[in-house]
């Protein structure tokens, strides 16, 4: 039997193979000839996916990503066309052969077809979350029209390529090899976009030369591993307030996993974050450097939020030196400053950041692929709730080497904003935020606050009763995430690893609810957004219950972790160890700075035990005695004798010349004796 795909390589000028060579042969170029329409069909299908998706995503930055966009479905297309091609040369095997014409119209049919129906199932999402609800004679129609408008395409193509393939032959075998480049190309792209976010940096490449590979792998290490060295569990926490945990005299109840570890452990009760946002914050937990000093987070382009600088690659961080100490190291973590380009993944073996693959599946809702893939197989879609990334820890934990000690850093994204939707949705997106474009729901308030930008702006105001609905909301994300976290201190526990573990849980800054007329984080240097979580446990190594009322910062985790785990003290650090202080010693007094904000002028504060100075970019100055006035709601910016010594260790503390071990504490005796600290 010649059919039609023969017939049009026999007018091509291409000889169609003789009897004597068999059948196999014409089976070959029919199956060539299915392969090739389909990749052509699929890179015209994956075009149409891309510009969708591009125009559907348009407010998220398409400088940053309009390439991916478009790319990335023309590569999925480029694997789905041949495929549903085959299938359908298969079946029309059955009803007397597919040629170019007709297995082009079928792939157009089926494209059309895969192409409104997500788009049909968002807008009756959308429907049904007005209000409205369509009956079967509304279903039915649309149904109809749906089928009627992918079996016209099918029919408009098959005669378009017809046409062609009689008139312009030679042109039709042009169009499938450029078919072929263009899929090439887009796979070789999609693959080296993906890989370069998910893979951890070249974390150990050095002046030496050293293979980054084999040190992070922990195949060979410099020097061998303390004795008796436990492993290190790090969860970090985004946006948790310390005054939401029981141990922190938060509600009793809401956070029991983490009262409970507080129990077991050391308390850190007046714990400051270096930076009021998750880039520098966590930058300056893993390197005991100051955002001045550390580099990350600095403004690089200031139209977009996302402008900021990397970690420097020459920076030693936690990581990179318990790997070639010979730690297994590993990373699960969300937030999208916490992607590999930001350079906190340097010293990890492995580097799993959920938020891109999550956000990722949220930007192709409406592509076919996706959607394909939600409905086949859901398994696949990665969320960045802390259910997944427990999950992942838990099967991680039970895989890890045993022979060696390991490090652990989690890090759980759920109670950033928008609050709400705690233990239902997997995805926790940052869509809302102002570098993912504003909201488009006009409802201030139902099962999830509003979007970040929406209440940073004012755009929507609340009154009293909806402010404490959206507190109720982020509590419900903070029980969630307790939940999720005490999963990963029940997997421990099962595997006999409680005793040889130090955990470390802290948050990277608190959040604002109207304190001081804002909400949120990133904006303000007050202490509901600076003070945060900070506890310790190791069983038999540290004291159960133990209370370290001394201020202390996340750049003294760094310093505290290498005394506590016998390695040598890091060579530059702004911090200092804590665990004279967990011992029981006076530790003297000091002043901790935090800055480097991200939606708002930039800012220093200079904090004591008892007082508080910011300093503005423009030479504002906010002053506020912590001891008269713990909510800083009196500013004694305006009393010079008691900002002037302020000012003088802010300057003495801020010292760019080198790095301290301790900055330099305000005198409090000072003011003492001018009577504004008691």
């Amino acid at each position: 039997m010649r059919n039609t795909v023969l017939r049009g390589a026999a007018r091509s000028g291409g000889a169609v193979a003789p009897a004597a060579r068999g059948q196999r042969s014409g089976l070959g170029r029919e199956v060539v000839v299915t392969l090739a329409t389909g990749v052509g069909c699929g890179v015209l299908l994956g075009g149409r996916e891309g510009l969708a998706t591009l125009a559907s995503n348009a407010f998220a930055n398409p400088e940053h990503h309009a390439l991916a966009f478009v790319v990335v479905p023309i590569a999925v297309w480029s694997i789905l066309g041949p495929v549903l091609a085959m299938l359908v040369a298969i079946l029309a095997r059955f009803w007397g052969g597919c040629g170019v014409a007709a297995c082009a119209g079928a792939l157009a049919g089926i494209g059309t077809l895969l192409g409104l129906i997500p788009w049909l199932d968002d807008a009756l999402e959308q429907m049904h979350a007005s209000g409205a609800k369509p009956d079967a004679g509304f279903l039915a129609v649309v149904g109809t029209v749906t089928l009627c408008a992918s079996l016209a395409v099918a029919l408009v193509v098959r005669a378009a390529v017809e046409a062609w393939e009689r008139s312009s032959p030679r042109l039709l075998r042009c169009a499938a090899v450029s078919a072929a480049i263009v899929a090439v190309l887009s796979l070789g792209w999609t693959g080296r976009f993906v890989l370069a976010r998910l893979s951890p940096p070249d974390a150990f490449a050095s002046r030496e030369g050293v293979a980054p590979a084999r040190v992070e792998s922990g195949a060979e290490h410099a020097r061998d591993v303390p004795v008796n060295a436990p492993n290190v569990v790090l969860i970090s926490i985004d946006t948790l307030r310390a005054d939401v945990l029981g141990a922190y005299g938060g509600r009793v109840g809401t956070t029991p996993a983490l009262d409970r570890l507080a129990a077991e452990g050391v308390v850190f009760e007046s714990a400051l974050t270096p930076a009021p946002w998750t880039l520098p914050a966590l930058a300056s937990a893993m390197t005991g450097l100051l955002p001045r000093n550390h580099g990350a987070g600095a403004i690089t382009n200031r139209l977009d939020p996302l402008g900021r600088a990397a970690l420097d690659t020459s920076v030693t961080t936690l990581a990179r030196t318990l790997a070639a100490n010979g730690w297994q190291t590993q990373a699960i973590v969300t937030n999208p400053y916490l992607l590999p380009q930001f350079g906190l993944g340097a010293g990890f073996a492995a580097y799993e950041n959920l938020t891109f693959l999550s956000e990722a599946a949220i930007a192709g809702r409406t592509n076919a692929g996706q959607w394909l893939l939600r409905r086949l197989a859901p398994g696949l879609v990665v969320g960045d709730r802390g259910s997944e990334v427990s999950e992942r820890a838990v099967r991680w934990l039970a895989d890890a080497d045993r022979g060696r000690p390991f490090f652990l850093w989690l890090h759980y994204i759920d109670p950033h904003g928008p609050y709400g939707g705690a233990g239902t949705t997997r995805h926790k997106s940052f869509r809302g935020d102002s570098f993912f474009g504003a909201a488009t729901s006009a409802a201030p308030l139902d099962v999830r606050s509003p979007e970040p930008v929406r209440l940073r702006s004012g755009e929507v105001r609340l009154g009293p009763e909806e402010r404490e609905a959206v507190r109720a909301l982020y509590r419900s994300e903070v029980a969630e995430v307790d939940r999720q976290v005490g999963r990963v201190f029940d997997a421990l526990d099962a595997r006999g690893l409680r005793a040889s573990t130090l955990v470390v849980i802290l948050s990277d800054h608190g959040e604002e609810f109207w304190e001081h007329g804002g909400v949120e984080h990133g904006h303000s240097l007050y202490d509901e957004v600076l003070r945060v979580v900070l506890l310790l446990r190791w069983p038999g190594e540290l004291p159960a219950g133990a209370r370290v009322g001394s201020l202390v910062s996340l750049v003294d985790l760094v310093p505290t972790l290498h005394e506590l785990l016998g390695l040598e003290p890091p060579l530059a650090t702004d911090g200092i160890s804590l665990v004279p202080a967990i011992r029981g010693d006076a530790m003297p007094p000091r002043t901790v700075l935090s800055e480097n904000l991200l939606f708002a002028e930039e800012r220093v504060a200079a904090r004591t035990a008892e007082t508080k100075l910011v300093r503005w970019a423009n030479g504002k100055e906010e002053a506020y005695d912590l001891v008269r006035d713990p909510a800083e709601l009196r500013d004694l910016a305006g009393v010079e004798a008691f900002v002037s010594p302020l000012r003088a260790a802010l300057d003495e503390a801020g010292d760019p010349s080198h790095l301290r071990a301790n900055a330099a504490p305000i005198p409090v005796e000072a003011l003492r004796a001018l009577g504004y600290v008691r």
